[in-house]
């Protein structure tokens, strides 16, 4: 259970941050993958931990992000899933918003998680795909959208929380509106 979410929050302000000093204007490099792939899977860790200790407001759990989805047309193994020009029909995009928690859980449970390029070099997004949707469709995310969504949750702070006994949890729910 998280305690003071604060300190969480700071290190996804200072991911928005790094964002768009680094990941946006730095030439790509397989160093430079590894630190951005483990700086999104830690982040979006973190936001389902802040989450599930209640830290954050009803309004960021209901954001929606913009994705863009792909329909998938082979099956996708172990051996194939990096072939997504292949896998997907990448040619016919599909503008979608996504639930927050099924976003981060798409990243943390991912199957593909590919970093996409700008023409100057640099990352502009990523491709990903969880498990259990590898053989459904691919998603698409632009690299400002995540800038967007962890800027958001680090500077959610709700200011109010009801709680609820429930009979048949015997636990409490909780309400965060704000």
């Amino acid at each position: 259970m998280i305690w003071e979410s604060s300190y969480w929050k700071e290190d996804l302000l200072a991911l928005s941050k790094k964002i768009s000093t680094k990941y946006r204007v730095t030439p790509f490099s397989e160093e430079l993958a590894v630190e951005f792939e483990k700086d999104i899977m830690i982040a979006l860790y973190s936001v389902r931990k802040l989450e599930e200790a209640r830290k954050l407001s009803s309004n960021t759990k209901s954001i929606q992000l913009k994705v863009k989805s792909y329909k998938n047309l082979k099956n996708v193994t172990l051996l194939n899933w990096h072939r997504i020009e292949e896998l997907f029909d990448l040619d016919n995009p599909i503008n979608e918003k996504i639930r927050a928690n099924h976003f981060y859980n798409q990243i943390i449970h991912s199957y593909i998680f590919l970093i996409s390029t700008d023409e100057s070099d640099s990352i502009d997004g990523f491709f990903f795909c969880s498990d259990r949707v590898r053989n459904k469709r691919l998603y698409y995310v632009e690299l400002i959208e995540i800038e967007r969504f962890v800027s958001f949750v680090g500077n959610d702070y709700p200011t109010k929380q009801s709680f609820d006994y429930d009979e048949s949890l015997q636990d409490y729910t909780v309400n965060t509106p704000t």
